[in-house]
Formats: structure tokens, C-alpha cells, sequence
């Protein structure tokens, strides 16, 4: 399985999102986003500090599950959240090489 935060791109520069609402739904989007397996995709919290802390995308996204995108999803601006309450993900199955995509 691979697992770790979900971040996005947002003008030019990564940020985490936050986990309130952030499911099993969502996690499976992000999986298949990343060419990863979405089959057992599961929704974590943030555990994965090895990275400088950026900033937050304050959003909440509502996926169904077949969106090709996380910012496909529906989405609101809720609040601010702290990097204990970002968004993880990890992706069970045969993992194949992840789609690296730059941020610009």
C-alpha cells in the first residue's frame, strides 16, 4: 500500500487540505487521481510530518467517488485548520508507479 498527505496545487504552490469531511469517498478519488489503486482506499488524518509545513487550502471537499479530480468535488470554505487536522490517504493493492505532477 502507499499512504500520505493530500495536497493540492492552488496557485502555484502545494497545500495540504483539511480532513473535516474528508472520507473513504474522497480517498478513493485521490487514489485513482494518482493512478494508484482506489480499491480499500481509506481517509487518515495527518501523520506524515517529514515535510515543511505548508500552508492549508481551509476547504472541504464532498466526493462521490467517480470524480477524476479532488477539485472536482464539490467544495466549501469552512474554516482553518492545523496540521493535525489534514487530510491523509493511503492506497491498498498493487501499486504501480504514482503520477508525479508539478505544481505551476
Amino acid at each position: 500500500s502507499t499512504e500520505g498527505n493530500v495536497e493540492i496545487c492552488n496557485n502555484g504552490q502545494w497545500n495540504g487540505i483539511c480532513s473535516y469531511r474528508f472520507n473513504y469517498l474522497a480517498a478513493i478519488v485521490v487514489c485513482a487521481q494518482l493512478g494508484l489503486p482506489s480499491t480499500n482506499a481509506q481517509s487518515n488524518g495527518y501523520r506524515y510530518s517529514q515535510y515543511p509545513v505548508m500552508p492549508t487550502y481551509s476547504y472541504y471537499f464532498n466526493c462521490y467517488g467517480y470524480e477524476s479530480s479532488i477539485m472536482r468535488c464539490s467544495s466549501l470554505n469552512v474554516y482553518s485548520c492545523d496540521l493535525s487536522s489534514r487530510a491523509g490517504v493511503t492506497c491498498r493493492g498493487n501499486v504501480a508507479q504514482a503520477t508525479t505532477v508539478p505544481c505551476t
